[in-house]
Protein backbone atom coordinates (compact mmCIF):
# COMPACT_ATOMS: atom_id res chain seq x y z
CA UNK A 1 0.00 0.00 0.00
CA UNK A 2 1.38 3.39 -0.97
CA UNK A 3 2.12 6.11 1.54
CA UNK A 4 -0.77 8.13 0.19
CA UNK A 5 -3.11 5.18 0.67
CA UNK A 6 -1.93 4.70 4.25
CA UNK A 7 -2.60 8.34 5.04
CA UNK A 8 -6.03 8.04 3.51
CA UNK A 9 -6.81 5.06 5.75
CA UNK A 10 -5.63 7.00 8.80
CA UNK A 11 -7.92 9.84 7.90
CA UNK A 12 -10.98 7.62 7.84
CA UNK A 13 -13.51 8.16 10.59
CA UNK A 14 -16.16 5.62 11.48
CA UNK A 15 -19.16 6.78 13.45
CA UNK A 16 -22.37 4.97 14.41
CA UNK A 17 -25.47 5.16 12.22
CA UNK A 18 -28.54 7.08 13.35
CA UNK A 19 -30.83 5.67 16.03
CA UNK A 20 -34.47 6.17 15.05
CA UNK A 21 -37.33 6.27 17.56
CA UNK A 22 -41.11 6.21 17.26
CA UNK A 23 -41.44 9.23 19.56
CA UNK A 24 -39.62 12.45 20.39
CA UNK A 25 -36.28 12.12 22.20
CA UNK A 26 -36.00 14.80 24.90
CA UNK A 27 -32.56 14.11 26.40
CA UNK A 28 -29.53 11.86 25.87
CA UNK A 29 -26.32 11.03 27.71
CA UNK A 30 -23.25 8.84 27.25
CA UNK A 31 -22.04 6.19 29.69
CA UNK A 32 -18.72 7.31 31.25
CA UNK A 33 -16.78 4.16 30.29
CA UNK A 34 -18.86 1.88 28.03
CA UNK A 35 -20.23 2.42 24.50
CA UNK A 36 -23.75 3.02 25.80
CA UNK A 37 -26.10 5.94 25.27
CA UNK A 38 -29.27 6.58 27.26
CA UNK A 39 -32.28 8.42 25.86
CA UNK A 40 -35.26 9.98 27.61
CA UNK A 41 -38.45 9.74 25.55
CA UNK A 42 -41.52 11.96 25.57
CA UNK A 43 -43.67 8.94 26.45
CA UNK A 44 -41.78 8.49 29.73
CA UNK A 45 -39.69 5.55 28.53
CA UNK A 46 -35.92 5.49 28.89
CA UNK A 47 -33.85 3.47 26.43
CA UNK A 48 -30.31 2.18 26.63
CA UNK A 49 -28.48 1.49 23.35
CA UNK A 50 -25.01 0.17 22.69
CA UNK A 51 -23.41 2.02 19.79
CA UNK A 52 -20.72 1.07 17.28
CA UNK A 53 -19.65 2.11 13.80
CA UNK A 54 -21.24 -1.03 12.35
CA UNK A 55 -24.60 -0.99 14.15
CA UNK A 56 -26.50 0.11 17.25
CA UNK A 57 -28.33 -2.31 19.54
CA UNK A 58 -31.19 -1.71 21.97
CA UNK A 59 -29.98 -3.08 25.31
CA UNK A 60 -32.85 -2.21 27.61
CA UNK A 61 -36.02 -0.12 27.91
CA UNK A 62 -37.10 1.30 31.25
CA UNK A 63 -40.74 2.18 31.90
CA UNK A 64 -40.79 3.84 35.31
CA UNK A 65 -42.09 7.34 34.49
CA UNK A 66 -45.73 8.25 33.88
CA UNK A 67 -44.94 11.37 31.84
CA UNK A 68 -42.12 12.61 29.60
CA UNK A 69 -38.59 11.79 30.74
CA UNK A 70 -36.84 15.14 30.58
CA UNK A 71 -33.35 14.35 31.89
CA UNK A 72 -31.09 11.28 31.87
CA UNK A 73 -27.62 11.05 33.45
CA UNK A 74 -25.23 8.29 34.41
CA UNK A 75 -23.58 8.23 37.80
CA UNK A 76 -19.84 8.92 37.82
CA UNK A 77 -19.05 5.20 38.08
CA UNK A 78 -21.63 4.31 35.43
CA UNK A 79 -23.43 1.80 37.63
CA UNK A 80 -26.61 3.87 37.94
CA UNK A 81 -28.83 5.76 35.53
CA UNK A 82 -30.60 8.78 37.02
CA UNK A 83 -33.77 10.02 35.33
CA UNK A 84 -36.11 12.95 35.96
CA UNK A 85 -39.58 13.46 34.56
CA UNK A 86 -42.44 15.81 33.94
CA UNK A 87 -44.32 13.69 36.49
CA UNK A 88 -42.13 15.45 39.14
CA UNK A 89 -40.31 12.23 40.02
CA UNK A 90 -36.64 11.33 40.25
CA UNK A 91 -35.54 7.71 39.75
CA UNK A 92 -32.20 5.95 40.19
CA UNK A 93 -31.92 2.73 38.19
CA UNK A 94 -29.31 -0.02 38.31
CA UNK A 95 -27.83 -0.21 34.80
CA UNK A 96 -27.05 -3.94 34.98
CA UNK A 97 -30.28 -5.25 36.48
CA UNK A 98 -32.69 -2.58 35.28
CA UNK A 99 -34.23 -2.34 38.74
CA UNK A 100 -35.12 0.96 40.39
CA UNK A 101 -32.84 1.40 43.42
CA UNK A 102 -34.21 4.77 44.55
CA UNK A 103 -37.52 6.47 43.80
CA UNK A 104 -38.53 10.00 44.74
CA UNK A 105 -42.10 10.25 43.50
CA UNK A 106 -42.46 13.93 44.48
CA UNK A 107 -38.90 15.13 43.99
CA UNK A 108 -40.08 18.65 43.10
CA UNK A 109 -43.27 20.66 43.55
CA UNK A 110 -43.21 21.31 39.79
CA UNK A 111 -42.12 19.17 36.83
CA UNK A 112 -38.36 18.61 36.83
CA UNK A 113 -36.70 20.36 33.91
CA UNK A 114 -32.98 19.52 34.14
CA UNK A 115 -30.41 17.74 36.28
CA UNK A 116 -26.64 17.58 36.75
CA UNK A 117 -24.53 14.85 38.33
CA UNK A 118 -21.92 16.63 40.47
CA UNK A 119 -20.13 13.73 42.18
CA UNK A 120 -20.59 10.10 43.15
CA UNK A 121 -23.52 11.00 45.37
CA UNK A 122 -24.36 14.67 44.77
CA UNK A 123 -27.01 15.58 42.20
CA UNK A 124 -28.54 18.95 41.31
CA UNK A 125 -32.04 19.30 39.85
CA UNK A 126 -34.06 22.27 38.59
CA UNK A 127 -37.76 22.58 37.80
CA UNK A 128 -40.30 24.59 35.82
CA UNK A 129 -40.87 27.15 38.58
CA UNK A 130 -37.24 28.02 39.31
CA UNK A 131 -36.63 25.63 42.21
CA UNK A 132 -33.11 24.21 42.56
CA UNK A 133 -32.39 21.21 44.76
CA UNK A 134 -29.10 19.62 45.74
CA UNK A 135 -29.45 15.92 46.55
CA UNK A 136 -27.28 13.61 48.60
CA UNK A 137 -28.28 10.31 47.02
CA UNK A 138 -26.56 8.38 49.79
CA UNK A 139 -28.94 9.91 52.32
CA UNK A 140 -31.91 9.82 50.01
CA UNK A 141 -33.06 13.41 50.44
CA UNK A 142 -32.16 16.94 49.29
CA UNK A 143 -29.63 18.91 51.35
CA UNK A 144 -30.45 22.24 49.69
CA UNK A 145 -33.77 23.61 48.44
CA UNK A 146 -33.91 27.15 47.05
CA UNK A 147 -36.14 29.11 44.72
CA UNK A 148 -34.21 32.14 43.51
CA UNK A 149 -35.65 32.25 39.99
CA UNK A 150 -39.08 33.13 38.66
CA UNK A 151 -39.03 30.83 35.65
CA UNK A 152 -37.77 27.40 34.61
CA UNK A 153 -34.18 26.30 35.33
CA UNK A 154 -32.91 25.59 31.84
CA UNK A 155 -29.40 24.23 32.40
CA UNK A 156 -26.68 23.82 35.03
CA UNK A 157 -22.90 23.57 35.20
CA UNK A 158 -20.34 23.04 37.97
CA UNK A 159 -16.65 23.94 38.24
CA UNK A 160 -13.94 21.30 38.56
CA UNK A 161 -13.52 21.98 42.29
CA UNK A 162 -17.27 21.47 42.74
CA UNK A 163 -17.56 24.69 44.72
CA UNK A 164 -20.06 26.61 42.59
CA UNK A 165 -23.22 25.48 40.82
CA UNK A 166 -24.30 27.73 37.95
CA UNK A 167 -27.96 27.67 36.90
CA UNK A 168 -29.45 29.50 33.92
CA UNK A 169 -33.12 30.36 33.81
CA UNK A 170 -35.89 31.40 31.49
CA UNK A 171 -36.24 34.56 33.57
CA UNK A 172 -33.06 35.90 31.93
CA UNK A 173 -30.57 35.39 34.76
CA UNK A 174 -27.73 33.09 35.76
CA UNK A 175 -27.66 32.21 39.46
CA UNK A 176 -24.57 31.03 41.33
CA UNK A 177 -24.87 28.69 44.33
CA UNK A 178 -22.16 27.77 46.82
CA UNK A 179 -22.40 23.99 46.97
CA UNK A 180 -20.59 23.55 50.26
CA UNK A 181 -22.49 26.28 52.07
CA UNK A 182 -25.74 25.41 50.30
CA UNK A 183 -26.75 28.98 49.56
CA UNK A 184 -27.06 31.42 46.70
CA UNK A 185 -24.09 33.76 46.43
CA UNK A 186 -24.92 35.81 43.34
CA UNK A 187 -27.47 36.35 40.60
CA UNK A 188 -26.63 38.12 37.36
CA UNK A 189 -28.35 41.17 35.99
CA UNK A 190 -31.46 40.30 34.01
CA UNK A 191 -30.42 39.93 30.38
CA UNK A 192 -34.00 40.58 29.16
CA UNK A 193 -33.73 37.32 27.23
CA UNK A 194 -34.07 33.67 28.17
CA UNK A 195 -30.84 32.03 29.30
CA UNK A 196 -31.16 28.51 27.92
CA UNK A 197 -27.78 26.79 28.21
CA UNK A 198 -24.49 27.14 30.08
CA UNK A 199 -20.93 25.78 29.88
CA UNK A 200 -17.59 26.54 31.54
CA UNK A 201 -14.67 27.05 29.13
CA UNK A 202 -11.15 28.50 28.83
CA UNK A 203 -9.74 26.42 31.71
CA UNK A 204 -12.44 27.59 34.07
CA UNK A 205 -11.96 31.31 33.42
CA UNK A 206 -15.06 31.90 31.28
CA UNK A 207 -18.73 30.96 31.43
CA UNK A 208 -20.73 30.90 28.21
CA UNK A 209 -24.53 31.03 28.06
CA UNK A 210 -26.85 30.48 25.11
CA UNK A 211 -29.87 32.76 24.82
CA UNK A 212 -33.32 32.77 23.28
CA UNK A 213 -32.36 35.41 20.73
CA UNK A 214 -29.36 33.43 19.47
CA UNK A 215 -26.53 35.31 21.17
CA UNK A 216 -23.80 33.81 23.35
CA UNK A 217 -23.26 35.69 26.61
CA UNK A 218 -19.89 35.49 28.38
CA UNK A 219 -19.08 35.92 32.06
CA UNK A 220 -15.63 36.12 33.61
CA UNK A 221 -15.18 33.59 36.38
CA UNK A 222 -16.17 34.99 39.78
CA UNK A 223 -17.64 38.05 38.03
CA UNK A 224 -21.13 36.70 37.57
CA UNK A 225 -23.04 39.94 38.08
CA UNK A 226 -22.86 41.08 34.48
CA UNK A 227 -21.59 39.79 31.15
CA UNK A 228 -18.09 40.62 29.92
CA UNK A 229 -18.78 39.86 26.28
CA UNK A 230 -21.59 39.02 23.88
CA UNK A 231 -21.37 37.14 20.58
CA UNK A 232 -24.48 37.29 18.35
CA UNK A 233 -25.01 35.35 15.14
CA UNK A 234 -27.18 32.29 15.66
CA UNK A 235 -30.39 32.85 13.68
CA UNK A 236 -32.51 31.28 16.44
CA UNK A 237 -32.24 30.26 20.10
CA UNK A 238 -29.14 28.44 21.41
CA UNK A 239 -30.77 25.60 23.33
CA UNK A 240 -27.67 23.56 24.21
CA UNK A 241 -23.91 23.95 24.43
CA UNK A 242 -21.18 21.34 24.83
CA UNK A 243 -17.45 22.12 25.18
CA UNK A 244 -15.26 20.14 22.76
CA UNK A 245 -11.98 21.72 23.88
CA UNK A 246 -11.22 24.60 26.21
CA UNK A 247 -11.50 26.95 23.22
CA UNK A 248 -14.20 25.32 21.08
CA UNK A 249 -17.85 24.59 21.79
CA UNK A 250 -20.62 23.04 19.75
CA UNK A 251 -24.01 24.72 19.92
CA UNK A 252 -27.43 23.27 19.16
CA UNK A 253 -29.98 25.72 17.84
CA UNK A 254 -33.69 25.80 17.20
CA UNK A 255 -32.94 26.03 13.46
CA UNK A 256 -31.72 22.42 13.52
CA UNK A 257 -28.04 23.20 12.99
CA UNK A 258 -25.08 22.20 15.17
CA UNK A 259 -22.30 24.77 14.88
CA UNK A 260 -18.69 24.77 16.02
CA UNK A 261 -17.76 28.08 17.67
CA UNK A 262 -14.27 29.22 18.60
CA UNK A 263 -14.06 31.15 21.86
CA UNK A 264 -11.85 34.26 22.04
CA UNK A 265 -11.48 35.16 19.29
CA UNK A 266 -15.20 34.54 18.84
CA UNK A 267 -15.72 32.99 15.42
CA UNK A 268 -18.17 30.60 13.82
CA UNK A 269 -15.96 27.76 12.58
CA UNK A 270 -18.64 25.97 10.58
CA UNK A 271 -21.45 23.42 10.64
CA UNK A 272 -20.76 20.12 12.39
CA UNK A 273 -24.16 18.55 11.75
CA UNK A 274 -27.85 19.20 11.27
CA UNK A 275 -31.30 17.70 11.71
CA UNK A 276 -32.74 19.47 8.67
CA UNK A 277 -35.10 22.09 10.11
CA UNK A 278 -35.96 20.26 13.33
CA UNK A 279 -34.93 21.98 16.60
CA UNK A 280 -31.97 20.46 18.44
CA UNK A 281 -33.11 19.17 21.83
CA UNK A 282 -29.72 18.16 23.24
CA UNK A 283 -26.10 17.49 22.33
CA UNK A 284 -23.65 15.42 24.39
CA UNK A 285 -19.99 14.51 23.97
CA UNK A 286 -18.34 11.12 24.45
CA UNK A 287 -15.90 10.70 27.37
CA UNK A 288 -12.94 10.74 24.95
CA UNK A 289 -14.24 13.95 23.30
CA UNK A 290 -14.02 12.46 19.81
CA UNK A 291 -17.71 12.40 18.97
CA UNK A 292 -20.94 14.13 19.90
CA UNK A 293 -24.50 12.88 19.69
CA UNK A 294 -27.57 15.02 19.09
CA UNK A 295 -31.31 14.48 19.37
CA UNK A 296 -34.04 16.46 17.71
CA UNK A 297 -37.71 16.58 16.83
CA UNK A 298 -37.04 14.29 13.87
CA UNK A 299 -37.06 11.47 16.48
CA UNK A 300 -33.45 10.52 15.79
CA UNK A 301 -30.15 10.40 17.62
CA UNK A 302 -27.32 11.31 15.26
CA UNK A 303 -23.58 11.03 15.80
CA UNK A 304 -20.95 13.52 14.63
CA UNK A 305 -17.16 13.43 14.60
CA UNK A 306 -15.58 16.42 16.38
CA UNK A 307 -12.00 15.35 17.22
CA UNK A 308 -10.76 17.15 14.10
CA UNK A 309 -12.03 20.53 15.29
CA UNK A 310 -8.97 21.20 17.45
CA UNK A 311 -6.87 21.07 14.26
CA UNK A 312 -8.80 23.97 12.78
CA UNK A 313 -6.91 27.25 12.96
CA UNK A 314 -8.46 30.65 13.64
CA UNK A 315 -6.67 33.78 12.46
CA UNK A 316 -7.47 36.38 15.09
CA UNK A 317 -6.07 39.18 12.94
CA UNK A 318 -8.66 38.65 10.20
CA UNK A 319 -12.39 39.00 10.30
CA UNK A 320 -14.47 36.10 9.06
CA UNK A 321 -15.30 36.31 5.37
CA UNK A 322 -18.81 37.19 4.35
CA UNK A 323 -20.12 34.15 2.53
CA UNK A 324 -23.43 32.78 1.36
CA UNK A 325 -22.95 29.45 3.09
CA UNK A 326 -21.17 28.41 6.28
CA UNK A 327 -18.16 26.10 6.11
CA UNK A 328 -19.05 22.42 6.21
CA UNK A 329 -17.31 20.64 9.08
CA UNK A 330 -19.80 17.78 9.05
CA UNK A 331 -18.55 14.19 9.05
CA UNK A 332 -21.35 11.62 8.74
CA UNK A 333 -21.29 7.84 8.72
CA UNK A 334 -21.41 7.74 4.95
CA UNK A 335 -18.37 9.98 4.50
CA UNK A 336 -15.19 8.01 5.06
CA UNK A 337 -12.61 10.73 4.36
CA UNK A 338 -13.37 13.87 6.33
CA UNK A 339 -10.56 15.93 4.82
CA UNK A 340 -11.87 15.33 1.31
CA UNK A 341 -14.91 17.43 2.19
CA UNK A 342 -13.03 20.56 3.21
CA UNK A 343 -14.07 23.58 1.20
CA UNK A 344 -17.35 22.07 0.04
CA UNK A 345 -20.54 23.98 0.70
CA UNK A 346 -23.19 22.47 2.93
CA UNK A 347 -26.39 22.02 0.96
CA UNK A 348 -28.93 23.11 3.53
CA UNK A 349 -31.45 25.88 3.73
CA UNK A 350 -29.60 29.24 3.68
CA UNK A 351 -29.28 30.76 7.11
CA UNK A 352 -30.40 34.24 8.02
CA UNK A 353 -28.38 37.35 7.36
CA UNK A 354 -27.33 37.62 11.01
CA UNK A 355 -25.85 34.13 10.86
CA UNK A 356 -24.12 34.49 7.54
CA UNK A 357 -22.74 38.00 7.81
CA UNK A 358 -20.01 37.07 10.23
CA UNK A 359 -18.12 40.24 9.47
CA UNK A 360 -21.02 42.29 10.80
CA UNK A 361 -21.36 39.93 13.74
CA UNK A 362 -17.70 40.37 14.65
CA UNK A 363 -18.03 44.14 14.42
CA UNK A 364 -21.13 44.13 16.60
CA UNK A 365 -19.46 41.68 18.94
CA UNK A 366 -16.46 43.96 19.41
CA UNK A 367 -18.71 46.91 20.21
CA UNK A 368 -20.86 44.88 22.59
CA UNK A 369 -17.76 43.42 24.18
CA UNK A 370 -16.37 46.87 24.88
CA UNK A 371 -19.70 48.02 26.33
CA UNK A 372 -20.05 44.87 28.40
CA UNK A 373 -16.53 45.15 29.78
CA UNK A 374 -17.02 48.82 30.55
CA UNK A 375 -20.20 48.05 32.45
CA UNK A 376 -18.55 45.12 34.17
CA UNK A 377 -15.39 46.94 35.23
CA UNK A 378 -17.37 48.98 37.71
CA UNK A 379 -18.53 45.98 39.70
CA UNK A 380 -16.11 43.18 38.84
CA UNK A 381 -13.85 43.90 41.77
CA UNK A 382 -16.77 43.98 44.20
CA UNK A 383 -18.22 40.76 42.77
CA UNK A 384 -14.89 38.96 42.99
CA UNK A 385 -14.34 40.09 46.57
CA UNK A 386 -17.87 39.01 47.47
CA UNK A 387 -17.43 35.55 46.02
CA UNK A 388 -14.06 35.17 47.68
CA UNK A 389 -15.65 36.07 50.99
CA UNK A 390 -18.16 33.27 50.38
CA UNK A 391 -15.40 30.72 49.85
CA UNK A 392 -14.85 28.22 52.62
CA UNK A 393 -11.90 28.85 54.88
CA UNK A 394 -10.75 25.34 54.10
CA UNK A 395 -11.55 22.80 51.42
CA UNK A 396 -14.35 20.52 52.51
CA UNK A 397 -14.82 17.00 51.29
CA UNK A 398 -18.20 15.41 50.68
CA UNK A 399 -18.36 13.95 54.18
CA UNK A 400 -18.85 17.49 55.42
CA UNK A 401 -22.32 17.51 53.86
CA UNK A 402 -23.61 15.31 56.67
CA UNK A 403 -25.57 18.04 58.44
CA UNK A 404 -29.29 17.34 58.27
CA UNK A 405 -30.13 21.05 58.44
CA UNK A 406 -31.31 22.05 55.01
CA UNK A 407 -31.24 25.60 53.67
CA UNK A 408 -34.40 27.68 53.78
CA UNK A 409 -36.67 27.23 50.82
CA UNK A 410 -38.32 30.13 49.07
CA UNK A 411 -41.86 28.87 48.76
CA UNK A 412 -43.14 31.60 46.50
CA UNK A 413 -44.40 30.22 43.21
CA UNK A 414 -44.02 31.94 39.84
CA UNK A 415 -47.24 32.71 37.98
CA UNK A 416 -48.22 30.44 35.13
CA UNK A 417 -49.94 31.77 32.03
CA UNK A 418 -53.41 30.54 31.07
CA UNK A 419 -52.22 29.30 27.72
CA UNK A 420 -49.37 27.20 29.13
CA UNK A 421 -50.87 23.97 27.84
CA UNK A 422 -50.87 25.36 24.33
CA UNK A 423 -47.15 25.97 24.64
CA UNK A 424 -46.37 22.45 25.86
CA UNK A 425 -45.78 21.19 22.34
CA UNK A 426 -42.11 20.51 22.03
CA UNK A 427 -39.90 21.39 24.99
CA UNK A 428 -42.38 22.50 27.65
CA UNK A 429 -40.49 25.60 28.73
CA UNK A 430 -43.10 27.59 30.64
CA UNK A 431 -43.51 31.02 29.12
CA UNK A 432 -40.75 30.34 26.60
CA UNK A 433 -40.76 31.67 23.07
CA UNK A 434 -38.39 28.92 21.98
CA UNK A 435 -39.13 25.23 21.53
CA UNK A 436 -41.08 23.66 24.39
CA UNK A 437 -39.92 20.72 26.52
CA UNK A 438 -42.35 17.86 27.01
Amino acid sequence: MSEGKEESEDDKVHIPPDITFEDLVVDINFHPSKPLIAAGIITGDVTLHSYASSANTLVRTFKHHKKATRAVSFSKDGNSLITSSKDKSLQVVDVETGKVSQCFSQAHPSPVYCQLVISDRLLATGDDDGNVKLWDLRKGHPIMELQENQDFISDMAVDEEKRFLLATSGDGTMTTFNIRRRKMVMQSENMEDEMLSVAIVKDGTKVICGTGEGALNFFNWEEFGNISDRFPGHPMSVDCIVPVTENIVCTGSMDGVIRAVNILPNRFMGVVGEHEEFPIEQIRITPNSEMIASCSHDQKIKFWHVAHLEKETIDASKKAKKDNKPKNLKKTAGQEDFFADFGKDLEVKPATESDLSEEEDDSNNEEESENGEAANNGNSSEESDYLLSEDDSEDLDEDDFDSDDDSDTNTSESERTDNEDEKDVAKDKPGSNSSEKQ
